[in-house]
């Protein structure tokens, strides 16, 4: 028999509670040990993954902010800032929905899984910089709006005398927009190499946004004789950023751990960038649907895939029925569609 003495006992004691405060699976302490830079980013993963159907029914600024519960930075922002808490809610709307539209036909849906969180996939890369940019949209077009409190309209450049136009209206504020999103994701912190590479994808969803910011004109003159236009910058419709976005997620490349990814890995400065390899999502793609033969083929993972086809009503030949009163008449008009499933 072994006898203990009590100082032992107390260092034994300290052992345990500590062994038991590790997350088994990641070797890191759990919630209350949690580092910052891991709360930081935790916020997108909340975003994909927390189901916040209340959302849809409140209005109140308290209850919309309540999803951001455990984000202290982000929830005192949206408590703080007049008219910041229903952007918010439209944003996660947006983000979502926009991700599982363009998504719809690839292997990966976009499946909201916290799994995606743990590691750096390219999926998580997409997120990130998808998440950022749709922020960065909407908080740009809330200012020229006027929803956005302290915030207005994007200041112009000096207009040239000798063209017909003038820099005038409303602009997107792209610029305030952009710090505003470096300040909400809190992505001016420094932090280790994984917070680098968040950073880095993130950035390339505002980069995308600025990229999409055209010069739009509107004239004036007697009888719309445009005798002279005011320009003002608009951001192109958000499709179109998912669209860059989706390509950028298709040729997003994979690098190493170390704190010079971005100077050893060719091209990586430009593109969105991960660690670790996707999972296989094959076996999800079964009984779902593709766009077409050639879809299929890559969606359905060589498995093949079955036909049928439905009829479908729709508007067609549409005319003008009184100029007038801008009536229009239209027809119903009946097509074949075709259904592709994977096998």
């Amino acid at each position: 028999m072994i006898f203990l003495t009590n100082k032992y006992l107390t260092g034994l004691t300290v052992i345990v509670l500590v062994y038991c405060l590790i997350d088994s699976e990641s070797g890191t302490p759990n919630n209350k040990k949690i580092s910052k830079n891991d709360r930081r980013r935790s916020f997108i993963a909340a975003l994909f993954t927390k189901n916040n159907s209340q959302l849809n029914v409140t209005s109140n600024k308290r209850g919309i902010c309540r999803w951001l519960r455990g984000f202290r930075h982000q929830k005192f922002l949206c408590l703080k800032r007049k008219g910041l808490a229903q952007l918010l809610k439209d944003y996660k709307t947006m983000t979502i929905q926009a991700c599982l539209f363009h998504f719809r036909y690839e292997q990966w849906q976009c499946l909201r899984d916290r799994k995606f969180f743990r590691k750096i996939y390219r999926e998580t890369a997409l997120m990130y910089s998808l998440s950022t940019s749709a922020f960065m949209y909407l908080i740009a077009k809330a200012c020229a709006s006027g929803k956005l409190e302290n915030c207005k309209c994007a200041s112009h450049g000096k207009s040239d005398n000798s063209s017909n136009w003038q820099w005038g209206g409303c602009g997107d504020n792209t610029k305030f927009a952009k710090n505003f999103t470096y300040r909400f994701f809190q992505l001016r912190r420094k932090g280790d190499t994984n917070q680098s590479i968040y950073r880095h994808n993130s950035e390339i969803g505002m980069r995308v946004v600025m990229k999409n910011e055209e010069k739009v004109c509107k004239c004036h003159g007697l009888s719309g004789s445009c005798t002279y236009k005011t320009c003002f910058k608009k951001i192109r419709p958000f499709e179109q950023i998912v669209k860059e976005l989706k390509n950028h997620y298709h040729n997003a490349i994979k690098v190493d751990s170390g704190n010079n990814y971005k100077l050893r890995t060719k091209g990586a400065k430009k593109n969105l960038v991960y660690l670790e390899n996707s999972p296989n999502f094959c076996p999800l793609t079964v009984g779902r649907r593709c766009e077409d033969a050639v879809n299929c083929d890559t969606m359905c993972c060589g498995r093949g895939f079955d036909m049928s086809s439905r009829k479908v009503k729709e508007t067609c030949n549409c005319r003008w029925r009184n100029e007038t009163i801008y009536e229009i008449m239209c027809q119903k008009c009946e097509r074949e569609e075709i259904i592709y499933i994977c096998r």
